[in-house]
């Protein structure tokens, strides 16, 4: 009878103590770009190792601050190929779908998923550099202009024809992909995933 007693109490306990985890907490770093130290933690801003002329300045182009109670990323204007920044890779789990809520505002902005392999030559390992990947996949994008909202970007957000799927069968890590043409800002970048059928390929 005790041993029973104490078995629930433990279980119990185990429920209270997973519970928040199932709650949505964010699986990426930083979304609130509110790190003491590195307010672009867990992001990608410096895109010089592409070589790619227009987005040597990149970074330059981007900087953290406040707009009222909302600390966010701020995105200057930079020419016709506009400003980007990347989540961290984080590996995709096949069976699952993703969500990514946020606050935008500015003009023309795109938000997607990227998907990635290993590029030639690299030994797959747990941490990746964007520059030993390659972008093979692009979620259906969400896009606007105008004022501080709410947006809800999902992968994959439409019904995934047979040639998609494919795709994403190579896929090993995804990206949050935002860019903006004019001036613009971000705040508040959550993602969570939930089982999902339609992903299991």
């Amino acid at each position: 009878m005790m041993m029973h007693f104490i078995s629930s109490l433990l279980l119990a306990a185990v429920v209270l103590f997973v519970a928040p985890s199932g709650s949505g907490q964010s699986l990426i770093e930083n979304g609130g770009f509110s790190d003491p130290k590195d307010p672009f933690k867990g992001w990608i801003t410096d895109y010089a190792f592409t070589q790619n002329q227009l987005y040597i300045a990149n970074k330059d182009h981007l900087s953290v601050g406040a707009d009222g109670p909302r600390k966010c990323a701020n995105f200057t204007a930079a020419g016709d190929q506009g400003v980007k920044m990347e989540s961290r890779p984080f590996p995709i789990e096949p069976g699952f779908k993703y969500i990514c809520n946020l606050e935008i505002k500015g003009g023309g902005y795109r938000v997607y998923f990227a998907g990635y392999q290993w590029a030639p030559g690299i030994r797959p390992h747990d941490n990746p550099e964007l520059g030993e990947l390659r972008m093979i996949y692009q979620s259906k994008a969400l896009t606007g202009s105008g004022e501080w909202t709410q947006q809800k970007l999902e992968l994959p957000g439409v019904v995934l024809s047979g040639e998609a799927k494919t795709h994403l069968k190579k896929v090993r890590f995804l990206t949050i992909y935002i860019w903006m043409l004019k001036p613009g800002s971000v705040a508040n970048v959550t993602l969570t995933k939930v089982p999902d059928p339609a992903m299991n390929f």
